[in-house]
């Protein structure tokens, strides 16, 4: 049943796919079948229904989705394609017995080009060799279903020679083809002629017939084609160049060369149109441009009896014959040697200008004239230049002649150069020049003759004669040998002229007041340069000389006067021994005689000249000051009359010195006196000394820490009780003093007060001193090594502390901004004591850290030792390891020995301390200082003492406390209560205090512990605040009670006053 039922479905659904809609089996082709196909081709659609009857169906053809004709039988449709007719073709099959059963066919796509495709030939070479042949492929843009016919170019036509493809021909000819295909015949246009060339095998040569190395513009040359082997004759000739000239078709191609045929050539012989030799090897021609030939002379002047040699030469070229030719004095040119000669080197025996070119070739060609070669000839004639006056030093305005005399040469008329200064030579026909001197004059004059009928004979120079001339007009000078003299003597008056120079008379002039006529001295004193005179009055001079007669200028007067009875003195106030620049002075002159009413005349080698007074008041003195100063003094009433000259009076003016500061003791303990002394040059020359306390400048903020950044000093200065106005001693005594301080000094004196520079600070130390701030190192010891890094730190209750070094070692110190601290990396020995300090001068403990260049360093505590502590002392390598004993010294002398590289004290008392250093393998580390505090642990009574003290006081305390609460009616009040651990105080420990040998300096650590109660008193005193103020620092009372060991608290300065 089921089997039944199967079979009938399907013929049901075969059914309906035949009756029902369209099949798509039908397939359209095409013929030809060419991926492209050109207009004017035909071309043959065919619909193939793929059934064995192919005549039961009826068919329509579509282009585009457009049906081309009405249905028909048969199954094929023929086109003429035109450029138009590209598109999507279809066709579509009806049954004749079931007229609604079609079937469509594919799409079949056309693409018509508009242009006939043109053929294209290749070979695999466009020349043929004897005995081979060439392979000719003609190839259409498409190449489906084409067929190729191949021509020959004939004279008139074109000859079908073969329809195969590809072809070879084995003879040179013009050759094309073309495709065909379809029916009926599509042609393609016909290829582009393809030329095969028969290569002959002689060889071609291209060679230039003359044998120069290098070609000129102008020159005559030729190329030559030559064929070797096989006939000579019957060839015509083919060249190729790459200058822009075409050159013939003949074996010779000569020319006029020029820049233009420059380049490349090759040639070819041809035997009818195919068949050839093959081109010649490359021939290079360069053309330059017509040469200048170069003369060299081996010498430009012919000496006497002499000759020069002249050589003729064209760079970088050969086969020139040389033609000489001179010029004469009116420079016409004259050829010599007749004709070109080979030898391009002449001597020649007489002066003139002289020149070359070379020629060669056929026509004769020939190179541009060379440059000229002067050549002078020198006569032995004497040449003799002479300056008239012989003068060597002259005067801008003075007259001078130059003569130039020519010995020997009978009646030879002469022309002179003339070489002078600052100027070009110059020629004369005369022998002597004047002159009307200037600055410009100065310098060597010389002079040559030349024959006036040859100007290239000439004589050699003369000698030169030197003349200096003074651009400004001298001035007389007149000296006596005294400006005084007794009653009947005489003085004797010298007039010179400076500068000296030769030729000189001399006028003299004497006037016996400055009112009166000027009066020449009469008689035979007119030349003469020293005269006597005993009389009173004012005595210049000037000189003269030469033709017209050239005067100096008068000389400054002199004044001659009978002798005074006094002498005079320059005298200085204050009259100290030193006087420094911008102090207040006055010079006086100090006259002793019965005479009251002077004039005074001062002379000085300083810069400033005083003024015509006694006194001369400089307000501030400089090093312009400096020098001699003499003065006299005249009598108003007879100005004739005057003292003599004072001795010299030497002043001389020093720069301010720094002041030296010095302290002792410079380690202390709490409450001892401190002496300063302050150190001058002359300290009793009316000094007054100002002293200060050094506090640290304010911190300088950097991305949000403090630290201080050192430039030069980093301290600003606060002066000391009782110092404001200076004291006349220079020692300074501070009582009681308990922390570590810095200080400075200077001196000053005069009205107003000058003063000297400030002194370096100078620090005490105190070893009792506690701060709220301690100074940590890592690694904690003295001595480092110098690859080793070192960190310093401040650790406190403030933020308010900085890092500081003696000496000043920030260059050294790199800071951590975040941790505040900073690290020493030095790469060279180096000490310096550390600390912390705040702004307002507080101290934290110091330490010294010695950085060692050497292999060893010694390992030791870096802060105070307390006496009965246990101490170990290590012996340190930079990089080995211990090879031999260590040793270890104590104030140099040996207390250890042994291969153990430490040494332990097992309670350290006051004999300990001491300089300790170790050595190993015969080098020693530097030495060390360890300090030893002393025990100060009370007595058992006095700590039983102690204990009711302190249970009184806190019941006194107690009380008083519930005392003031009760009479402020219940108000708070509170007392600060302070129990902390402080007392970390810095100390410097000088060598020089422990050993006077040792230089160095070095840092202890003291520590105690303490609680203290302190009352800050003042609540009385509303009028300023609370505080006592004086010359700006505020002044706290203070009531401290301590618990323990007792040590002072530090002040906030040195003027603060505490009651303990």
């Amino acid at each position: 049943m089921e089997r039944p039922l199967l079979c009938t479905l399907t013929l049901f659904l075969l059914n309906t796919l035949l009756y029902c809609g369209h099949a798509r089996d039908a397939e359209l082709t095409l013929e030809p079948n060419a991926s492209r196909l050109f207009a004017g081709e035909h071309v043959t659609l065919t619909c193939d229904m793929r059934e064995a009857d192919d005549a039961d169906w009826l068919h329509k053809f579509t282009w585009n989705g457009k049906e081309m004709d009405s249905v028909k039988k048969n199954n094929s449709l023929s086109l003429l394609l035109t450029a138009n007719r590209g598109g999507d073709y279809q066709c579509v099959g009806h049954r004749k017995s079931s007229a609604s059963f079609t079937k469509q066919s594919n799409n079949l796509t056309l693409s018509v080009s508009a242009h006939r495709p043109t053929a294209t030939v290749t070979a695999t070479t466009a020349t043929i060799l004897e005995g081979h042949e060439v392979k000719l492929t003609c190839s259409a843009e498409d190449s489906a279903d084409w067929q190729y016919e191949w021509f020959e170019d004939t004279n008139s036509d074109k000859a079908l020679v073969s329809v195969q493809n590809p072809i070879s021909v084995s003879r040179g000819g013009l050759y094309s083809c073309r495709g065909r295909r379809g029916n009926p015949r599509f042609f393609t246009k016909h290829s582009e002629i393809y030329f095969v060339e028969k290569s002959l095998s002689n060889r071609v040569d291209a060679a230039l017939q003359h044998n120069w190395t290098q070609i000129f513009s102008g020159e005559k040359i030729s190329i030559r084609c030559e064929v070797q082997g096989g006939e000579k004759s019957g060839w015509y000739y083919e060249w190729r160049t790459t200058s822009p000239n075409t050159p013939p078709t003949e074996s010779d191609y000569s020319f006029a060369a020029s820049v233009s045929h420059r380049g490349t050539y090759w040639c070819k012989g041809r035997r009818g149109l195919y068949s050839s030799t093959t081109w010649s090897s490359p021939l290079t021609l360069a053309v330059s441009d017509k040469p200048r030939p170069r003369v060299v002379a081996d010498k430009r002047t012919i000496p006497v009896g002499g000759s020069v040699t002249l050589t003729c030469s064209v760079m970088n070229s050969t086969h020139w014959s040389y033609y000489w030719s001179s010029h004469t004095s009116n420079f016409s040119k004259i050829n010599i040697r007749g004709g070109g000669i080979q030898d391009n080197i002449v001597s020649i025996l007489e002066g003139g200008v002289y020149s070359c070119r070379g020629g060669r070739g056929n026509p004769l060609f020939f190179t541009e004239d060379s440059n000229v070669v002067i050549i002078e000839k020198i006569v032995s004639n004497e040449v003799v230049v002479s300056l008239k006056p012989n003068w060597p030093l002259m005067f801008t305005g003075e007259m001078f002649t130059v003569t130039c005399e020519v010995y020997g040469g009978g009646n030879t008329e002469w022309v002179y150069e003339w070489s002078a200064p600052n100027s070009v030579t110059v020629s004369t026909y005369d022998g002597n020049r004047i002159f009307n001197a200037s600055e410009s004059s100065s310098g060597n004059y010389r002079c040559m003759g030349k024959h006036k009928q040859d100007s290239y004979s000439s004589t050699e120079w003369s000698n030169s004669v030197t003349l200096k001339v003074l651009g400004n007009r001298p001035r007389a000078q007149v000296r006596a040998g005294s400006s005084v003299f007794p009653e009947g003597g005489s003085v004797t008056l010298t007039c010179s002229v400076e500068p000296p120079s030769s030729g000189w008379q001399y006028h003299w002039y004497r006037s016996e007041k400055t009112s009166e006529a000027v009066t020449e001295l009469p008689g035979d004193s007119w030349s003469h340069k020293e005269i006597t005179v005993s009389q009173e009055g004012l005595y210049w001079c000037r000189g003269a000389r030469g033709d017209p007669v050239y005067y100096t200028d008068d000389s400054d007067s002199i004044s001659v006067g009978k002798t005074a009875t006094t002498s005079p003195a320059v005298t200085l106030q204050p009259n100290w021994p030193e006087i420094h620049h911008g102090e207040a002075i006055t010079l006086r002159c100090e006259i002793q005689g019965r005479h009251t009413e002077w004039a005074y005349e001062w002379m000085t080698t300083s810069s400033y000249t005083p003024p015509d007074q006694q006194d001369y008041k400089i307000a501030s003195v400089s090093h312009l000051h400096h020098g001699h100063y003499w003065c006299k003094g005249r009598l108003k009433s007879a100005p004739q009359n005057a003292t003599r000259w004072t001795a010299a009076f030497e002043l001389t003016v020093v720069d301010w010195r720094q002041a030296v500061l010095t302290v002792s003791p410079s380690w202390l303990n709490a409450g001892a006196s401190v002496t300063l002394r302050c150190g001058v040059r002359h300290p009793s020359a009316g000094f007054k000394f100002y002293w200060y306390k050094a506090l640290p400048i304010p911190y300088i903020r950097h991305f949000g820490a403090r630290f201080r950044v050192r430039f030069g000093s980093s301290y600003r200065y606060e002066p000391l009780p009782g110092s404001i106005n200076g004291t006349f001693q220079d020692v300074y005594i501070l009582h009681g003093q308990t922390n570590t301080a810095a200080f400075v000094c200077r001196a000053g004196r005069g009205d107003p007060v000058v003063y000297s520079h400030y002194s370096d600070p100078a620090f005490v130390w105190s070893a009792d001193f506690h701060s709220s701030a301690s100074l940590v190192v890592y690694p904690p010891r003295v001595q480092h090594f110098t690859s080793e890094s070192v960190l310093l730190r401040c650790e406190g209750n403030s933020t308010e502390w900085s890092i500081a070094s003696v000496p000043d070692s920030f260059y050294y110190c790199d800071y951590d901004i975040m941790r505040g601290s900073c690290t020493i990396r030095v790469t060279r020995p180096y000490d310096a004591v550390y600390w912390c300090e705040s702004e307002t001068g507080d101290h934290s403990n110091a330490v010294n850290i010695t950085v060692v260049a050497g292999d060893v360093i010694l390992v030791s505590p870096i802060h105070l030792v307390h006496e009965g502590t246990s101490v170990t002392l290590g012996c340190k390598l930079r990089t080995q390891n211990f090879t031999s004993a260590v040793v270890f010294d104590k104030n140099d002398k040996r207390i250890q020995d042994s291969s153990r590289p430490e040494m332990k004290i097992a309670a350290a008392t006051q004999s300990d301390e001491g300089f300790y250093r170790c050595e190993h393998s015969g080098e020693a580390s530097p030495p060390s200082w360890m300090s030893v505090k002393p025990s100060t642990s009370p007595s058992p009574v006095w700590l039983s003492v102690g204990l009711v003290c302190g249970l009184l006081v806190a019941f006194l305390l107690t009380l008083l406390l519930f005392c003031c609460c009760r009479r402020s009616n219940g108000t708070a009040c509170n007392r600060l209560l302070h129990c902390h651990k402080s007392g970390r105080t810095s100390g410097r420990v000088q060598t020089a205090d422990r050993d006077e040998s040792q230089q160095k300096t070095y840092a202890s650590l003291l520590y105690s512990d303490r609680c203290v109660y302190d009352t800050v008193g003042g609540s009385d005193s509303t009028d300023n605040g609370g505080g006592e103020y004086e010359d700006g620092n505020v002044h706290r009372h203070i009531e401290l009670r301590s618990v323990g060991r007792t040590h002072p608290t530090p002040a906030s300065d040195s003027s603060s006053v505490y009651i303990i």
